[in-house]
This record gives structure tokens, C-alpha cells and sequence, in this order.
């Protein structure tokens, strides 16, 4: 079985540090973390998580980025659909995190 590069390792676990499940918090910390989901590359994930991540990736960029009225970029697909999510959803989103993060780290182990 081939191991998640300890890239990915680090990097996850920095952001998982700043994450949270305070149903009053975790969209702002959900978005002070945006940076992570656009420099962890789902190739460095092991073959058996990589699917895990993307969909994640693909969850969070959903909305697209935001535009202004002549068509520039606003906010980032990240950081627009974060804005649209519920703080449910960021838990949930956040809690999915936090379990991948947990199986990077199993694969160290």
C-alpha cells in the first residue's frame, strides 16, 4: 500500500489545527484556512485516499467564485461557497477533515 506524502501529513495537520466545531466559529475558521484546499494536490494523497480528498475540494469550490457586476473576481470559489454554507455544513465539512486527517496520519504510523 503506498503512504500519503509526508507533505500532505503536515499539511493537514496545520490545518485541522486551526479548525474548530464551535457552531459559532467554524465558518470563520473554515475561512481563514481557505489557503489549504488550493495547495494540497489530491496526487499526494495515497491511492486509497485521494478520492476522499477531492470530493472534499470538490465540496468546497462548488459554488464557483464570486463575481462583480463587470465580471472580475471577487471571492474565490473557496471562500464564495463558504459563504453559502450553513455553519452546519461547515462542521460537517470540517468534521470530514479531521477524519482524513486522522487517516493520513494512521498511514504513518
Amino acid at each position: 500500500m503506498n503512504k500519503s506524502n509526508i507533505f500532505v501529513h503536515i499539511e493537514l495537520s496545520k490545518l485541522v489545527a486551526n479548525l474548530t466545531t464551535n457552531i459559532l466559529l467554524s465558518k470563520e475558521y473554515l475561512k481563514s484556512q481557505a489557503g489549504y484546499f488550493n495547495i494540497i494536490p489530491p496526487k499526494y494523497f495515497s491511492d486509497a485516499l485521494s478520492p476522499e480528498w477531492q470530493d472534499i475540494i470538490d465540496a468546497i469550490k462548488q459554488k464557483g467564485p464570486k463575481l462583480d457586476a463587470d465580471g472580475r473576481v471577487v471571492a474565490n470559489a473557496v471562500l464564495n461557497t463558504i459563504d453559502q454554507m450553513s455553519s452546519e455544513e461547515c462542521i460537517a465539512l470540517a468534521m470530514r477533515i479531521i477524519s482524513l486527517r486522522d487517516k493520513v496520519k494512521m498511514e504513518f504510523e
